[in-house]
């Protein structure tokens, strides 16, 4: 069931995608610009491959931090909340299935994207394929992590209005905590501790279960805070009753 509700939301989004896509060609263009001029600023101080995963990384958390915001925003604004709401559904589970959707409308414009990327800058990538796999595979699991963050930040949105404009700024903001170089403030540093791009970094360097653990375990505290946070801010929103007076 759950699958094929994935499926009719994907190609409800496609065919969207597919009315802009002048716009999409001109935000990847973008992004190619970013990515490379990013790879060419720092290639000097930090290994290519490992520049180019963080930045792989990047492109799908910074969605990561936005979207769940965007959905709820959206959500609210058009009623259909209250549909949701009436009908028993779980808004959880149904945001949850936008986001499954979402990370694979990302692959469908990131891996050309990040192919040509890679062939632009020539990432020497590893040379057993297997290390390729795993770190790629470690880079979703901090993407599935910070969605947890995301729903963090969403929940807000059944309390106070223009949250996306806070997370669309956090979504830049990250782009400089995600380990290109040794931070020189205390402060910033500490707070990069709070975001598992670090570890990402440690297991490229030194592939470790431990590490392997922990990004896990800042998987799981973010999903938890994420979930205890929606249900609470919902639950007040349905008691003020402002989810109907929009």
């Amino acid at each position: 069931m759950m699958l094929a509700a994935i499926g009719r939301e994907f190609s409800r989004q496609l065919s969207e995608y597919k009315q802009f896509k002048v716009n999409l060609l001109f935000a990847n263009l973008g992004i190619f610009f970013l990515v490379t001029g990013f790879l060419n600023y720092f290639d000097s101080q930090q290994d290519t491959f490992e520049l180019f995963i963080l930045l792989f990384t990047w492109y799908f958390s910074s969605h990561s931090i936005t979207h769940p915001t965007y959905f709820i925003e959206d959500e609210i604004a058009d009623r259909t909340i209250i549909n949701v709401i009436q009908s028993r559904r779980s808004i959880f589970g149904m945001l949850f299935i936008k986001i499954i959707v979402q990370i694979l409308l990302d692959l469908v414009k990131a891996i050309p994207l990040f192919c040509l990327v890679a062939l632009v800058q020539q990432i020497a990538f590893p040379t057993d394929w297997v290390d390729t796999f795993v770190t790629f595979l470690l880079s979703f699991v901090v993407i599935a992590s910070l969605y947890g963050l995301g729903f963090l930040f969403a929940s807000f949105s059944f309390v106070f209005t223009k949250i996306s404009s806070i997370t669309s700024l956090l979504a830049y903001g990250i782009l400089f905590w995600v380990g290109f170089q040794e931070q020189s403030s205390h402060l910033i540093a500490t707070l990069t501790r709070f975001l598992p791009f670090h570890l990402l970094v440690s297991f490229i360097r030194q592939p470790s279960w431990f590490v392997l653990l922990l990004l896990l375990g800042y998987g799981l505290i973010y999903w938890l805070l994420g979930y205890l946070c929606f249900q609470t801010c919902l639950t007040y929103a349905k008691k003020k009753g402002s989810l109907f007076h929009v």
